[in-house]
């Protein structure tokens, strides 16, 4: 289970974008523009298309000029996650936003853009039109971790020296396999669900 993968996967409801514009002026990303462009450097395509297409704003408060709201929300959601640095973040805009909101590359526009948000737990501007599909997104996932969960509880019951009846795995082999399943999602609270 891949965050990024899991939401390729499926048919992406683009309809649902309220056309507001405020995602493409208050872009930010886990990583810093410095681990970016190290990124780039070893050769991801990503952080290539992401330094190559999106500006930096000069500031936080720059950004927050432009999209309040979302910006405050972004930093609020981040400033909850340990280790917190408020000096690591930076906000970027797309300069194809028209006027009007519309994306002037939209024929052409990168991957990154035709998949935002990315994942259900991507920080989108409040009243987003994805608001409730990334709440549907979220609980499946929720749902597929529980699953493993169970299995894996059942299969501890079950075990007999250590060995899972009917697989010819060994208990400690199987909660390796579903820690791997759930790593992904250990951010948004998976151990907890």
């Amino acid at each position: 289970m891949n965050p990024e993968k899991e939401t390729q996967q499926q048919d992406f409801p683009q309809y649902l974008c309220k056309m507001c514009g405020r995602c493409c002026k208050s872009i930010t990303t886990e990583h810093t523009y410095e681990e970016l462009q190290e990124m780039t450097i070893n050769g991801s395509e990503a952080a290539r298309v992401f330094i190559d297409l999106f500006k930096q704003y000069s500031s936080i408060e720059e950004a927050r000029k432009h999209v309040p709201d979302q910006v405050d929300q972004v930093l609020n959601e981040l400033g909850q996650q340990e280790g917190f640095d408020i000096n690591k973040v930076t906000f970027y805009y797309c300069p194809y936003l028209s006027e009007d909101n519309r994306c002037g590359i939209y024929e052409n526009r990168p991957e990154c853009c035709k998949r935002a948000p990315n994942n259900p737990w991507s920080c989108m501007p409040p009243g987003c039109g994805f608001e409730g599909w990334q709440f549907e997104q979220r609980e499946k996932i929720k749902k597929e971790v529980r699953k493993l969960k169970e299995y894996l509880i059942a299969a501890e019951a079950a075990a007999e020296d250590g060995i899972v009846p009917g697989k010819d795995i060994s208990i400690d082999d199987l909660r390796k396999i579903v820690a791997q399943k759930i790593s992904p999602w250990k951010k948004y609270g998976a151990e907890l669900w």
